[in-house]
């Protein structure tokens, strides 16, 4: 039986490894993931005729999202896919990339005076 993972975990994880590619580890993991996407879906951007591209580019964030989805997918569906794409996530944990399980410290110390604070990992504000 595969663990329980929600569209949540994986959203995150793969939008940590796109904002990592700046760096090599970065660089590394997502190309793992890039490399575990087609081996998944059979299918690139360089591929022709009617099949729509993979969405693999880390730089556009509606891509990051919809490949996220289709992971989660994948995931539900397969079994095995899902245990690859655990191994992925703790290789990408494994070369320093934070995948998931964040955590979010403020300081407010001395003198400083805080009218208000927010403290979370993910926060919308929305006006009215």
């Amino acid at each position: 039986m595969v663990d329980p993972v929600s569209l949540d975990a994986v959203t995150t994880a793969v939008t940590a490894a796109a904002g990592s590619v700046g760096t090599e580890a970065g660089r590394q993991v997502w190309g793992s993931l890039v490399d575990l996407t087609r081996r998944a879906f059979g299918r690139g951007r360089q591929d022709g005729g009617d099949v729509a591209p993979l969405p693999l580019d880390a730089a556009n964030g509606q891509e990051v999202q919809a490949l996220a989805a289709m992971l989660f997918g994948r995931i539900l569906q397969d079994e095995a896919f899902a245990a690859e794409y655990r191994g992925w996530e703790e290789q990408a944990r494994t070369a320093g990339v934070s995948v998931g399980n964040t955590t979010v410290t403020n300081t407010v110390s001395g003198n400083a005076r805080v009218g208000t604070l927010y403290q979370g990992h993910s926060i919308n504000v929305t006006g009215r």
